[in-house]
């Protein structure tokens, strides 16, 4: 028997006429989400503040369990199945005691703002008597594992049915780059609370930061894309890997790079952020103005946790500033400038121990400048492999076919490949950020995704953009803890989809590929069962 798949393409998503657009109120949703190795559940409520005219947002309950991958070094697709098959159930019924009552809503008089359903809520309370249920169901529909994306999709049909509620599947790349809004009515709440404002009901149109079109980077272990997003729904791709994606390129570094008693001591398979702390420990900050000799980054500055220096009242710390300001109030913990020309960037590119590594595709075809979109991590892998396997001959600086011990590789040595490595690849990403700037209008750049969460990237992003002339440009970061794979960034795309009136039907599929320009027309990947004769 052979097992054949066949990709076909489905109508586009059904959506409300005009006449059934929903009516301003306030909005409550459930949210799961499943895609890779994360079971996560959210419950996420949105109104406006009157003083302002913003949307809030506020999380009731967010909370997610990571398989244990560690034993396999890397997402086993087997061992994530059965970790949501095992927890996500508990996360949803988590969430569910965290329904808030049906009288009241932030704190704040809730008129009847249910909408129209098949029976009255109060038949389908059930044993959650006074409790306000969620007005839609929000999923990840994909892209990513099929199995997985379909264990969170069941679970979400079942709670769509049993509540008679509509079901909406977000595609998880779309609510990566909308996170930066999330966080924005987010911090609207704290805001009005703190304020003791009374929230209003919402109106049809979500009004926060960043508005469209902006620039979207979002770069994660699946994927590394350069997306122009000119609406909620329209996202160009401007830019993609021709290979692997640089999250999978940094974890793959990784486990070559770090010292063995690392590897065994990690806590789970985020093997990027290990190399970025292994590369850049703690120590004593440089003095004011200074910086290393060559710009070399070898040199060890104080670790930089964006999110360890936040507005105290806030916690979702949301970086939105200028590249010209955050290269100043970060520059002398990275000491980084970028390189003036591409002479000066091969010679910086060579280490003291003799070996370097270039940034990918940097020179086309003739030895000319590339100015091409594509991205390309996986030589870059290779090039680091290499470096930690073979010995290096010092009258030639070549490679030779010697191998080294792991003994012989010293600390130091290690800290200094991670270093330059991640540099290698954070300076390609940002030669397409900026390409992709002088190809548009934007003016912000949001970073989203997991890998968004380096320090080291966000630094060497701001850094490019203010030495080709592009200080103003607005960088948008969000909190590292909602870079990574989260049910919140489901829940709020999902509000954003449901407000405009998209619905989908409950025989919708999980969908493994799904191209960002294709939203609103996603494949639809049918297994087909073919017998053939022996």
């Amino acid at each position: 028997m052979r097992v054949r798949p066949v990709a076909l393409h489905a109508v586009v998503r059904p959506r409300l006429t005009p006449g059934h657009a929903p009516r301003p109120r306030f909005l409550l949703t459930l949210a799961i989400e499943s895609s890779c190795d994360d079971s996560a559940a959210c419950l996420l409520e949105t109104g406006r503040c009157p003083e302002t005219g913003k949307t809030a947002a506020k999380l009731l309950f967010h909370k997610k369990v990571t398989a244990n991958n560690t034993a396999f070094n890397g997402v086993h697709p087997l061992i994530s199945l059965e970790s949501h098959q095992e927890n996500l159930a508990m996360l949803v019924e988590e969430a569910i005691q965290h329904l808030p009552d049906r009288k009241t809503t932030h704190g704040a008089p809730l008129h009847d703002g249910a909408g129209p359903t098949m029976h009255a809520p109060e038949e389908l309370a059930g044993s959650f008597p006074g409790k306000k249920l969620p007005d839609f169901i929000a999923v990840t529909r994909g892209p990513g594992m099929r199995s997985n994306l379909s264990t969170g999709l069941d679970t979400a049909k079942g709670l769509a049915v049993a509540w008679q509620k509509p079901l909406v599947g977000v595609h998880h790349m779309q609510a990566h780059a909308l996170t930066p809004r999330l966080v924005a009515a987010l911090r609207t709440f704290e805001d009005a609370s703190r304020n003791k404002h009374t929230l209003l009901e919402d109106g049809t149109n979500i009004t926060v930061q960043p508005d469209f079109p902006f620039l979207s980077v979002l770069a994660s272990g699946g994927h590394t894309l350069l997306i122009r997003s000119a609406s909620l729904t329209t996202h160009e791709v401007m830019a993609g890997t021709n290979d692997i994606a640089i999250g999978e390129c940094l974890d793959k570094i990784a486990r070559v790079v770090l010292p063995s008693d690392v590897l065994q001591n990690a806590r789970n398979t985020m093997y990027g952020a290990l190399l970025e702390d292994f590369a850049f420990p703690q120590a004593k900050m440089p003095a004011a103005g200074s910086s290393s000799p060559n710009n070399d980054p070898g040199f060890i500055p104080q670790k930089l946790n964006i999110c360890s220096e936040p507005e105290p009242q806030s916690a979702f710390p949301l970086e939105n500033s200028t590249a010209a300001q955050y290269r100043s109030k970060y520059g002398v913990k990275y000491a980084y400038e970028v390189p003036r020309n591409h002479e000066e960037a091969l010679k910086r590119n060579v280490s003291k121990w003799g070996w370097g590594f270039n940034q990918p595709l940097a020179k086309a075809a003739g030895g000319l400048k590339s100015k091409g979109m594509e991205m390309s991590f996986s030589g870059l892998m290779t090039a680091v492999e290499r470096v930690v396997r073979y010995q290096l001959d010092p009258s030639t600086s070549k490679l030779t076919k010697t191998e080294r011990l792991a003994e012989d590789i010293s600390t130091e040595e290690r800290m200094d490949i991670a270093r330059y490595a991640m540099r290698a690849a954070f300076e390609h990403l940002a030669g397409r950020v900026l390409l992709g700037l002088q190809q548009t209008s934007a003016s912000t750049v949001v970073m989203a995704g997991g890998v968004a969460a380096n320090s080291y990237l966000r630094y060497i992003l701001a850094s490019t953009l203010c030495a080709h002339g592009y200080d103003n440009v607005n960088i948008v970061f969000p909190p590292p803890s909602l870079c990574c794979d989260n049910a919140a960034m489901v829940a709020w795309a999902g509000i954003e989809m449901f407000r405009v009136g998209h619905r989908d039907r409950l025989s919708i599929r999980a969908v493994r590929k799904w191209p960002i320009d294709q939203l609103l027309s996603p494949p639809i990947e049918r297994i087909t069962q073919s017998l053939t004769p022996k």
